[in-house]
């Protein structure tokens, strides 16, 4: 392979390739999904979107992308909190145990470091997702005290998730 993955910000022009993409990740993953599945947007809504996110100080959006092909994508949006965003990613399964993982969430939490106002990063895991568990882990997110809680995956089954975080102040 010739061509190596890029860890970017999608442009707004990209948007119908950004939710083929989301499209995509939504099918062949049940342990990845949208908060707005059941409400799709359109292409220019979600320029649009893609506009506001490169403005903001508390949402970011990269993607993986080899060539012209979006492979990847991770997110961070603010909570309920306000100092503490929300870690989203997913890779597609062909990509997957290649680093891209690793490349989007570790670009993220610099984003988080230095351009953010947030304080933490944090996350809902499924215990069965043992790759992202120890990828988190590896990256320097810990549990949290808050207990093991079940969650509805796409296919409408409860399975057990665990809540992580990453303590920006005290990261490196």
């Amino acid at each position: 392979m010739s061509e190596e993955v890029a860890i970017r910000l999608p442009e707004p022009t990209e948007a119908k390739h950004v939710l083929a993409l989301l499209d995509r990740l939504q099918q062949e993953s049940d342990t990845f999904s949208l908060a707005d599945a059941d409400d799709p947007i359109s292409a220019a809504q979600e320029a649009d979107q893609l506009d506001q996110i490169m403005r903001s100080p508390r949402h970011l959006l990269l993607v993986a992308s080899l060539g012209e092909t979006l492979l990847g994508v991770c997110s961070i949006s603010p909570t309920p909190q306000g100092n503490v965003g929300e870690l989203g990613i997913a890779v597609e399964k062909a990509y997957w145990h290649l680093g891209i993982g690793t490349a989007l969430v570790d670009e993220a939490l610099y984003w988080a470091q230095t351009a953010s106002d947030l304080q933490a990063v944090g996350l809902i895991v499924q215990t069965r997702n043992v790759a992202a568990m120890k990828l988190y882990q590896k990256l320097g997110f810990t549990r949290t005290a808050t207990p093991p809680t079940q969650v509805t995956d796409d296919d409408g089954e409860q399975v057990t998730a665990v809540e992580m975080v990453y303590h920006l102040d005290s990261a490196e």
